[in-house]
C-alpha cells in the first residue's frame, strides 16, 4: 500500500513538471507569434502609406473634377481596418499606452483627414505615422538593417512632404539627414556585410533626390521620391 502510495506521488509530480513545462513554451511560442505578427502589421501599414503618398505623386487620384477623394479614403480604410488589431497586438507585445495612444492618434488623423479633403495635413499625417513605425519594428524584429532602412525611408519622406507643399528649407533639412543617414548605414560593418552591393545604389537614389530639394525643383523632386522608394 505505502509502495503504491509513493508510485502515485511521483506520477503527480512528473504531471505537474509537464504541465509546467508545456505552459512555458506555449507561452514562449506566443510571444513569438505576437512579435512576428506585429511585425508583419508594420510592414502592411509602410506598403500602405507608401501607396497613398504614392498615387498622389503619380496624379493617381486625379480625375476630370480634380482630386477623386473616395479612392484616397478607400486606401486609407485600409489603414483604418486594422486599427483595433494593431492595438491589440502591440498591446500584447508590451508597447506602452502612451505609444499606443499616438499610434491610434495619427491613424485617425489621417483617416480625418482624408474624410476632410485636406492633401496638406494628410501628407503631414502619413509621414508622422510612418515616422514612429522604425522604432516599434525594432521591438518586434532582430532585423537591424531593415530597421535602418526604414529609418532611411522617413526621412526621404518628411523632405519629400515639406517640398509637396514648396517648404524647402524644412525639405532640404531633412535630405541633408537622409544622407548622413545613409552615411551612418555604410559605416555600419552589418549593414555593409549583408547589403555591400546595394549601397552605391542607395547612396545615388539619396543624392539625386537631395540634389532636387537643394534646386527646389518639386516635379524633380516627385520623381526622384519615387525612384527612391520603388528601387530601395
Amino acid at each position: 500500500m505505502v509502495k503504491k502510495y509513493i508510485f502515485c506521488f511521483i506520477i503527480l509530480i512528473i504531471m505537474l513538471f509537464s504541465f509546467a513545462g508545456c505552459s512555458g513554451i506555449d507561452g514562449e511560442m506566443k510571444s513569438v507569434s505576437v512579435e512576428k505578427k506585429s511585425s508583419s502589421e508594420i510592414e502592411y501599414l509602410e506598403n500602405e502609406i507608401f501607396t497613398i503618398i504614392n498615387k498622389f505623386s503619380k496624379n493617381e487620384y486625379e480625375k476630370d473634377n480634380g482630386i477623386d477623394w473616395k479612392d484616397v479614403n478607400k486606401d486609407a480604410q485600409k489603414i483604418g481596418k486594422v486599427l483595433d488589431t494593431v492595438m491589440l497586438d502591440f498591446g500584447e507585445a508590451k508597447v506602452s499606452n502612451d505609444e499606443l495612444n499616438n499610434l491610434r492618434n495619427e491613424i485617425n488623423n489621417l483617416l480625418i483627414y482624408t474624410t476632410n479633403e485636406d492633401v496638406n495635413n494628410l501628407f503631414k499625417s502619413a509621414s508622422n505615422l510612418y515616422s514612429v513605425l522604425p522604432e516599434y519594428y525594432s521591438r518586434f524584429s532582430e532585423d537591424n538593417n531593415k530597421k535602418l532602412v526604414m529609418d532611411l525611408k522617413s526621412l526621404i519622406l518628411k523632405s519629400y512632404t515639406s517640398a509637396y507643399f514648396l517648404d524647402w528649407g524644412t525639405a532640404k533639412s531633412n535630405a541633408l539627414l537622409a544622407e548622413n543617414k545613409y552615411k551612418e548605414m555604410s559605416d555600419n560593418l552589418e549593414y555593409m556585410k549583408e547589403n555591400s552591393y546595394n549601397l552605391n545604389k542607395v547612396y545615388i537614389l539619396v543624392e539625386e533626390f537631395k540634389n532636387a530639394v537643394d534646386l527646389e525643383e518639386l516635379e524633380l523632386a516627385k520623381i526622384k521620391y519615387i525612384n527612391f522608394i520603388e528601387k530601395i
